[in-house]
């Protein structure tokens, strides 16, 4: 199976966990709260299969198994540990700041790096990462309003962190 297929699909399980918790007014926050977690779940062990599938670059390799580590952990942690909807948004917002600080390291790590690198591989990384930083304010905020607005919110970023991986996957592979 071609190495880049893994990231794709990490970031679609990604994906639809973002779409569970934005449609769980609909589907129930019963449902989704089984559902966001499996799909995370899976996510992260498809990142850390593209881990072992791309040993070129340390730095990659490295981060994406930590990616994937991380994913599961957090996966499991909201599937056991929240006994409400305000507990598990709270944790979902830890998350995507942490998410989004390494994404933002990581893309400082490449440069410092000698490894050669598309540019705007980096430049997508860094604005994925930015943008989970302050979306991580932003779903504080909105938590502040209700715990709805809050589902959206964090539906929304880990929507957008899914579609991160699938486009990074399609950048590598107009490069290779």
């Amino acid at each position: 199976m071609n190495k880049l297929v893994y990231l794709t699909l990490s970031g679609t399980a990604m994906l639809v966990a973002g779409i569970t918790l934005l449609l769980s007014t609909y589907i129930g926050v019963g449902t989704s709260k089984v559902l966001a977690p499996l799909f995370l779940l899976i996510s992260g062990v498809l990142a850390l299969l593209f881990s072992g599938a791309n040993p070129q670059h340390k730095v990659a390799k490295t981060f994406h198994f930590l990616q994937g580590a991380g994913l599961m952990t957090f996966s499991i942690l909201i599937a056991i540990w929240p006994g409400t909807l305000d507990m598990f948004l709270k944790l979902t917002t830890y998350f995507i700041m942490v998410y989004g600080l390494f994404e933002i390291m990581f893309a400082f790590s490449v440069l410092r790096s000698s490894f050669k690198v598309d540019r705007s591989i980096l430049m997508t990384r860094l604005m994925v990462g930015a943008i989970n930083v302050i979306g991580s304010f932003v779903l504080f905020m909105s938590l502040l309003k209700s715990t709805t607005s809050g589902l959206k919110v964090a539906g929304f970023l880990i929507v957008l962190g899914g579609l991160g991986f699938i486009i990074f996957a399609n950048r590598i592979k107009k490069i290779e």
